[in-house]
C-alpha cells in the first residue's frame, strides 16, 4: 500500500526527497539488450496511441470543448437547470424508482442525458450500418463527436457514472439491481472502452487499496511526470490496465480469486462475447473497429494522460511515507467538474464524502493541507492540469496552485510543483524488471 503520513509522526529522518532516480526512458548501463528492446517497443506503443489520438480524437475533444466553453454552455445550462430541478420528473422518478438513497437523484438528469445521447447515436450507426450495409467516414466522425459531447461531458458522464456504480454496489433498487444491474460499467461502458466490472475489481480493490502505489495498475511515481518519452511508457501501463491483463496478474498474485474471476468473465465478454454479438448483427469488421475498438483506443490515451495531473506530485516525510494531500490533487472551483470527481484528493482519502459535503471537508483539513502544502488547484480542468504538466509550464500551475498558507511567492509554488512532478519512488526499470516479477500475496502489508 502507498505508506501515507499525517505530519504527525516524529522519527528518524528518511531523505527519499533528494535521492536522484533516473528518467524511464533512459536505459540502465547494465541493461540487457531484450529488456532494452522491450523499453523502446513499450514506448513505440505509446507514441503509436499518440498518434491515433491526434488522427482520431484531438479534434472532437478540442472541438466539442472551444464549443462547449464559448457558446453551448450559455444556452444548455439553464436548458438543464430545468431538467435537474427540484421538481424535475426525472429526479423525482430517479429519487424513487431507480436509487436506493433519494440523495443520488442529483445523477439522474445528467445520467439520463448521457444514456439518451449514448444510446441514440449508437442506434443510429446501427442502423445505418443494417440499412446500408456499409459504415462511411460522413457517419463515423458525427459519431466520434456525439461519443465525446458538448464539452466531453459524454464521455466523460459515461465514465463517471460506470466509475460511481462501482464504488456503490447497493446504488439502484433491488429490482434495478438484479434485472439491469451495473448500467454504465457493464452495458453502456463496454462502447467507451470499459472492460466489465473492471471498476467493481480494479478500481476498488488495486487503485484505492494501493492509494496509487506500487503494484497499482496505475502506478506513475517510477517516471518522469514532466517528461514526454516516460509519458509514453505510462500510455503502455495504461493500456494493459484497460484491457485487463495487468489487473489479472495482480489479482492471481494475490490470490483475489473473486476478483479475478469476475474480471476475467469481464474480459471474455469484452474481448470475445460482445464483438462476435457485434458480427453476428452488423456482418462488418469495420463496424466492430471504428464503433467499438477505436473507442476504447481513444479512453486508453484519454485515461493515462488525466491521470498524470491526478497523481502528478510525489513528496515524503521524514520517515519516507507519502504525504496524503501531495500524491493525489483537487481541483476547486472547475467548470468541467462532474459530482466531485475533480476532487481526486478527497476521492481517495475521504472516498464516502457525498460532492455537496466536499467544502466542508475542505474546511476541516486546511490545517493539514497548509503544513504539508496540498495539491490543490483551482479554476481549471483536469484536462488542463495533465496538459501543463507535460508541458513543464510551472508558471500557469502556480497561478492555479491554493496556496493555504498564503505566504509562498510564485517562484517557491513553481520550484516546489517542479521538484514534486519529477520526483520518483522507484526506477522504472527496477520496478518493471524487478519488484513486479516479485510481486507476493499482501505486498502491501510486508512493506509496512
Amino acid at each position: 500500500m502507498c505508506q501515507v503520513s499525517n505530519g504527525a509522526v516524529k522519527a528518524k529522518k528518511v531523505d527519499r526527497n533528494s535521492v536522484r532516480i533516473p528518467a524511464a526512458h533512459e536505459l540502465p548501463a547494465d541493461c540487457p539488450w531484450d529488456r532494452a528492446v522491450t523499453i523502446r517497443l513499450r514506448e513505440a506503443v505509446g507514441w503509436a496511441l499518440t498518434i491515433n489520438f491526434l488522427v482520431f480524437w484531438a479534434l472532437p475533444i478540442a472541438g466539442q470543448g472551444l464549443l462547449w466553453k464559448h457558446v453551448l454552455r450559455h444556452i444548455m445550462r439553464p436548458l438543464f437547470a430545468i431538467i435537474d430541478s427540484r421538481y424535475s420528473p426525472i429526479r423525482l422518478f430517479a429519487a424513487k424508482f431507480i436509487y436506493r438513497n433519494p440523495r443520488h437523484a442529483d445523477y439522474a438528469a445528467t445520467a439520463f442525458l448521457v444514456t439518451l445521447s449514448g444510446v441514440g447515436s449508437l442506434a443510429y450507426v446501427f442502423w445505418y450500418q443494417l440499412t446500408y450495409g456499409t459504415l462511411p467516414w460522413k457517419i463515423v466522425i458525427p459519431y466520434y463527436w456525439a461519443w465525446v459531447g458538448m464539452g466531453g461531458r459524454q464521455m466523460g458522464g459515461a465514465y463517471t457514472f460506470a466509475h460511481k456504480e462501482g464504488h456503490n454496489q447497493f446504488m439502484y433498487h433491488k429490482w434495478l439491481k438484479n434485472s439491469v444491474g451495473n448500467f454504465f460499467e457493464n452495458w453502456l461502458g463496454a462502447f467507451y472502452g470499459n472492460i466489465p466490472w473492471n471498476f467493481t475489481t480494479s478500481h476498488i480493490s488495486i487503485h484505492h487499496k494501493l492509494q496509487g502505489g506500487m503494484g497499482d495498475t496505475f502506478y506513475q511515481w517510477d517516471i518522469d511526470r514532466t517528461s514526454w518519452r516516460d509519458f509514453m511508457l505510462f500510455i503502455y501501463r495504461i493500456t494493459t490496465h484497460c484491457m485487463g491483463f495487468s489487473s489479472l496478474y495482480f489479482f492471481r498474485k494475490n490470490e483475489q480469486w473473486r476478483a479475478y474471476n469476475l474480471l476475467r468473465q469481464g474480459m471474455v465478454y469484452y474481448w470475445v462475447v460482445i464483438p462476435a454479438i457485434l458480427y453476428a448483427i452488423t456482418g462488418s469488421f469495420r463496424f466492430i473497429l471504428l464503433i467499438y475498438f477505436e473507442p476504447a483506443v481513444c479512453m486508453m490515451y484519454f485515461l493515462a494522460f488525466i491521470n498524470i495531473g491526478l497523481h502528478a506530485y510525489v513528496e515524503f516525510d521524514e520517515n519516507g511515507k507519502h504525504l496524503y494531500s501531495v500524491n493525489s490533487s483537487a481541483v476547486v472551483g472547475g467548470d468541467d467538474d462532474y459530482f466531485g470527481e475533480d476532487d481526486h484528493l478527497a476521492h481517495h482519502y475521504a472516498t464516502n464524502v457525498y460532492f455537496k459535503d466536499l467544502p466542508d471537508y475542505r474546511e476541516k483539513t486546511e490545517e493539514t493541507f497548509r503544513t504539508q502544502r496540498a495539491s490543490v488547484f483551482k479554476e481549471f480542468s483536469i484536462l488542463e492540469h495533465s496538459l501543463f504538466v507535460l508541458l513543464k509550464d510551472f508558471d500557469k500551475l502556480a497561478d492555479h496552485y491554493v496556496d493555504y498558507s498564503g505566504k509562498m511567492k510564485k517562484a517557491e509554488i513553481m520550484a516546489m510543483l517542479k521538484e514534486r512532478a519529477v520526483r520518483k519512488e522507484m526506477s522504472y526499470y527496477d520496478y518493471e524488471f524487478k519488484w513486479l516479477p516479485a510481486l507476493k500475496k499482501n505486498h502491501w502489508i510486508s512493506s509496512d
